[in-house]
């Protein structure tokens, strides 16, 4: 009776805490409906792209969906125009009809978009600006204290330098992609060949033609600078990216355009929200108003950018194998070869290419 009596008390107990407990209301910061567009206009041919797509209610989810079936075109200030047709394979971005289109330093354009319900979006008139060439590429030696080693090398900032032009107001943008040559094409783990162990480990299948892995920009993404406090003199010292240490040559390709005032803000923007992100209650990146606005309907939230940019680009070899200290060392594992002789076939991609890299001089 009395083990009854204990067990009917414990129920009882978890039963009345339950009955207390209340579900906590949360006020979230939501989007409303609002479009989306991320436009690009550059003097370097195949760099032309509208993407229109539409913010479902959402908080901190990032959905989007895209939009399709509207009419896109580009004006500039000689009145002529340069229509855009939807890419027939993914939805919601829009490509130039005349494949060699691109923009022309000194001129001002404007992007006009009228989706399929009649809404009908223009951006602010951007101004084409000549960007200067990339005048040095460098890298430094990241040096830290190590607790058993001393000190020691884990990385390279890899700078440039860059004759800022006398005129007033100019502004740029900085992004990067990383080149590496591929020995194997696939990795898994198995065997390796010629009895190297007894235990199985990572292997890979070479390559059918050569290929070159492509790894995108991943950090300092929205890499933006003002020439209001160096006009006209040198740029210098100016970081482009970290990258870590491993006694094998590192290839970096470097992209340089100029940008307007407000593409400007907006990058800044953006990159204050990416760094600050984390939190529950942080406004996504994505709710973020560039110079694009609704005219047929000013309640129509527009967020995104129209960038106009003139394009400059250089490749750079890092030497990583002569360091002035230890290298505190951060590769990848490296696949032995595999029983098998077959080769996979190096396929393009957004992270894969056949074309050897416009500066690769090996």
């Amino acid at each position: 009776m009395i083990k009854w009596t204990k067990r009917l008390l414990v129920l009882t107990l978890v039963l009345g805490l339950f009955t207390c407990l209340k579900p906590i209301q949360i006020d979230l910061p939501s989007l409303d409906e609002g479009i989306t567009i991320s436009a690009y206009l550059s003097t370097k041919k195949g760099f032309q792209e509208v993407r229109i797509q539409r913010l479902a209610p959402f908080t901190n989810n990032g959905l989007n969906y895209p939009i399709k079936q509207a009419e896109v075109w580009i004006t500039d200030n000689l009145g002529q125009r340069q229509d855009f047709r939807e890419d027939p394979i993914k939805e919601g971005i829009y490509l130039p009809r005349n494949a060699d289109y691109v923009g022309e330093p000194g001129k001002t354009y404007v992007l006009h978009i009228t989706t399929s319900d009649q809404r009908e979006i223009e951006s602010s008139p951007q101004t084409l600006r000549a960007v200067p060439p990339i005048k040095k590429v460098y890298s430094e030696e990241i040096i830290v204290e190590n607790s058993r080693l001393g000190k020691v090398v884990n990385g390279f900032n890899v700078m440039l330098d860059v004759d800022d032009p006398p005129s007033e107001g100019d502004y740029y943008r900085w992004n990067w992609l990383h080149y590496e040559q591929l020995d194997f094409c696939a990795q898994f783990d198995d065997f390796p060949a010629g009895g190297v162990t007894q235990y199985k480990t990572l292997v890979g299948l070479r390559c059918c033609q050569p290929c070159w892995g492509i790894v995108p920009c991943f950090s300092n993404c929205a890499n933006v600078l003002s020439d209001a406090l160096s006009n006209g003199k040198t740029i210098s010292r100016h970081r482009i990216s970290r990258i870590p240490y491993c006694p094998k040559d590192y290839y970096i390709e470097i992209q340089q355009r100029s940008i307007s005032r407000e593409a400007y803000d907006y990058w800044r923007t953006i990159d204050q929200l990416t760094t600050n992100n984390g939190s529950l209650f942080d406004t996504a990146p994505a709710a973020v108003r560039g110079n694009l606005k609704c005219v047929s309907d000013p309640a129509q939230a527009v967020y995104g950018l129209f960038e106009v940019s003139d394009f400059e680009e250089d490749g750079f070899f890092i030497i990583r194998t002569n360091t002035s200290k230890p290298g505190l060392y951060t590769c990848e594992p490296k696949p032995l070869p595999a029983v098998s002789s077959a080769c996979v076939t190096c396929e393009e991609s957004a992270y894969r290419t056949q074309i050897k890299p416009r500066f690769w001089n090996r």
